[in-house]
């Protein structure tokens, strides 16, 4: 995976505000950033790692 882009929309995650990015805990290495696509974008030291899907309408459930 690219480490500076969202895997789902290709955004580069340093364009996003320092608000879309939310700590896993206290003194993690890991945190997590909220895309403009409505993805979560997983990363660890700063590596992304992994991602959700937006939500999508017309979903059934």
């Amino acid at each position: 995976m690219d480490e500076n882009r969202c895997p789902r929309c290709g955004w580069p995650l340093a364009e996003l505000p320092p608000s879309a990015v939310v700590p896993a805990s206290r003194g993690s290495r890991a945190d997590y950033v909220r895309c403009l696509c409505g993805s979560w974008v997983a990363r660890l030291d700063g590596v992304v790692v992994g991602s959700t899907r937006p939500a999508t309408s017309g979903r059934a459930g």
